[in-house]
């Protein structure tokens, strides 16, 4: 049987997103996931679900229930307050809303669950902030010196940078080589890691590109979109059948 995987949406309140679709009206609010995730879940094995955001995660017990594995998803920036920091010069959108809600769920998939977890961008933020971590509000003003990383004018699917992998970390076994090339469209990252975390993954300029939780279990984060390259490289479409595979074991 496929293993059942949650990804988590993200939350929109810019009605022209309906209007220039034609697929609403004015006036509505909107939960919407980029097809690249569903894709590589699907493509690894895997039968994706997307989780829409809730006013308690309390309306997703069932659901959650019948979960063997969670993909947090990209998105906006996480408001600083939630990691003891008043906003500066470079942050960007925030959605108070996703943030409320995905960091309930990180910490109930984190603390009181026990399924496999793969964090990409937002998402390896989220889960660095939900244990006690801190991020760069905007790379550009508070790492000056490291290199240019939200280069948004590259195809999704293009490296732009190596990233070293740790030898004997889960993203080393996945990968088989100590680096890869990576897409690169974040201008925040990880400042002070979370407790619980080790980094595994780094790129030239010493940023933190990939985290796993201490011990056995598969808690994976990569600030890069691997999803967004599965298609033109088959190589990155490794991390996902990896984390098909761990879920395909929770729900044996």
């Amino acid at each position: 049987m496929k293993p059942v995987i949650g990804i988590t949406a993200n939350y929109s309140t810019d009605e022209t997103i309906g209007l220039k679709s034609e697929l609403g009206v004015r006036g509505q609010e909107w939960q919407i996931l980029a097809h690249d995730y569903i894709h590589a879940v699907e493509q690894a094995g895997g039968t994706p679900v997307i989780l829409p955001l809730t006013q308690s995660t309390d309306s997703l017990h069932r659901i959650l229930s019948l979960l063997d594995g969670i993909l947090f998803s990209g998105g906006s920036d996480i408001d600083p307050q939630h990691y003891g920091e008043l906003p500066r010069y470079g942050l960007g959108s925030l959605d108070s809303h996703r943030d409320q809600h995905e960091l309930m769920l990180v910490k109930k998939a984190l603390d009181e669950m026990d399924i496999p977890v793969l964090g990409i961008c937002r998402g390896f933020q989220l889960m660095n902030v939900a244990r006690g971590g801190t991020l760069y509000q905007d790379l550009r003003l508070e790492k000056p010196d490291g290199m240019n990383h939200a280069l948004k004018g590259a195809p999704k699917y293009h490296p732009v940078h190596t990233v070293s992998i740790r030898e004997g970390s889960k993203l080393r076994g996945i990968f088989g080589q100590e680096s890869i090339g990576v897409n690169s469209f974040n201008h925040q990252g990880i400042k002070k890691l979370g407790e619980g975390f080790e980094v595994t993954m780094s790129a030239p300029d010493g940023l933190t590109e990939g985290i796993e939780m201490v011990g056995e279990r598969f808690v994976v984060a990569v600030q890069w979109h691997p999803e967004m390259m599965v298609e033109h490289d088959p190589m990155y479409q490794a991390l996902f059948k990896r984390f098909v595979l761990e879920c395909q074991k929770e729900g044996i």
